[in-house]
């Protein structure tokens, strides 16, 4: 995988090399940035993406080449039967029967001197090579992202796993309970049903996350274009931060600009430009210089045994004068083109602007709501341990235990599922701005529990 880094463009290059020395030392349970190495190396719709910059990167010298002598060799031979009875070139009765080979072998140059659409295909092939390069650099992105989402899922679906287990366990604890009282006659036949329908419901939601996880596994294992069976978790102490710069307007500017589609179809309006100047330079005059040798070696035939040795240089001059209309349509094409392409350059913007600014919401949000919810379980839990203990005593009811264990689990749910939300949201706000980088991902690898 190292030494293959080199032959990819720059930041994918970067990438390996940064993440190659991780993916050395990495045992056991992969981390985030381990399985996005594997992702950019193993993953087929970004090996796809590649293949078509390596496309790209070839049309610039097959552009180049058009401008440079076009060289070629010729050569033909023929066995000849020839019977000629009648006039030739004014001589009267010619009458010649022979048979004899004939041989041609030459050269011809043809260099172009005067073809305006052809430089403006060379630079439309450096363009088209940009263009691909931010393709591919987005490609990148939304792979990063995706690596992401898919970790994440994994590590909710855990999570969903350890706190439905925790929960039955808990609702187990209060079933004995109740029973106990139930068959000493001090709870009722419904305090008893309540607790068993809620033990089942938890069993249910237990065997629902198991199905969770394996759908979340499998998603990874696209991702990553590689197996996968257990990852790294979250380290308790997890602090976050609100992306820099804390405001919305800064985001939204940088997404209009920076944004890798947006850039991608700025330059697309160019070539669209590019595609105009072509179609209006088709009713200017084409010169080129041409120069040929042949070398002719004929066995007989009417003008006798001979060999011929021919030399030519010259200028062609072409100069279009009807085409039956395809010039003018041609044109008009071109300018649909353009005006095609600045319409898809606003689009893109307007929904790069948009992006940011709702992932820039949601990131405000998040940073607000993680300790809301955070303090929301701590609540939880201490009004589970109060209703348990005045349950014990009798001060409360069956259904408010049940009802104490589920609110604490649900709040145990939420504030794990909100970190994990706004570590996304982070990423997708610097992915709508154009400046997601492979740091970004790091930075919350590093939070990842070690091996």
């Amino acid at each position: 995988m190292f030494p293959a880094a080199f032959a990819l463009p720059t930041r994918t290059a970067l990438a390996f090399i940064l993440i190659f020395p991780l993916c050395a030392l990495a045992q056991g349970r992969p981390g985030l940035m381990e399985l996005y190495a594997d992702a950019l190396a193993n993953n087929s719709g970004f090996q796809a993406r590649l293949a078509e910059f390596r496309i790209a990167a070839q049309r610039e010298p097959q552009a180049t080449g058009k401008l440079l002598p076009q060289v070629g060799l010729r050569g033909s031979y023929e066995y000849v039967d020839e019977d000629v009875n009648g006039n030739f070139y004014g001589l009267v009765d010619i009458q010649n029967k022979d048979s004899f080979d004939s041989g041609v072998v030459g050269a011809q140059l043809t260099q172009a001197l005067y073809r305006p659409e052809l430089w403006i295909e060379r630079d439309q092939a450096k363009l088209r090579l940009t263009q691909a390069r931010f393709a591919l650099d987005e490609a990148e992105d939304l792979l990063l992202i995706g690596v992401a989402s898919a970790y994440f899922g994994v590590l909710a679906a855990e999570d969903h796993i350890r706190l439905t287990k925790a929960e039955r366990d808990a609702v187990g604890r209060q079933l004995d309970q109740v029973e106990g009282r139930f068959l000493a006659g001090l709870a009722t036949e419904a305090d008893y049903q309540s607790a068993v329908a809620q033990q089942a419901l938890v069993e249910a939601r237990q065997l629902e996350a198991k199905v969770l996880r394996e759908q979340a596994y499998a998603s990874l294992q696209v991702a990553a274009g590689s197996e996968v069976l257990a990852v790294r978790r979250f380290s308790k102490a997890v602090v976050l931060a609100t992306p820099e710069p804390a405001r919305v307007d800064a985001w939204v500017e940088r997404a209009r600009e920076q944004n890798q589609s947006v850039v991608g179809l700025r330059l697309g309006r160019k070539l669209a430009d590019g595609d105009l100047k072509k179609a209006r330079k088709l009713r200017w005059p084409n010169v080129d210089l041409t120069a040929r040798g042949l070398f002719l070696d004929s066995g007989g035939g009417l003008t006798g045994e001979r060999e011929e040795l021919e030399s030519r240089v010259g200028i062609n001059l072409t100069v279009p004068i009807y085409s039956g209309g395809q010039i003018g349509a041609t044109i008009k094409q071109a300018e649909f083109g353009r005006q095609r392409a600045q319409a898809l350059l606003a689009q893109a913007q307007a929904e790069a602007a948009r992006d940011a600014r709702v992932s820039f919401l949601d990131c405000e949000v998040g940073i607000q709501r993680i300790p809301a919810l955070k303090a929301a379980l701590e609540a939880a839990r201490a009004a589970e341990q109060s209703t348990q203990a005045g349950f014990e005593v009798g001060t409360k009811t069956t259904a408010d235990a049940l009802r104490a264990v589920e609110r604490r689990y649900a709040a145990e749910r939420d504030y794990a599922g909100a970190r994990y939300k706004f570590m996304l949201d982070t990423l997708r706000l610097k992915h709508a701005a154009g400046n997601l980088a492979n740091t970004d991902l790091a930075q919350f690898d590093r939070l990842l529990e070690r091996q």
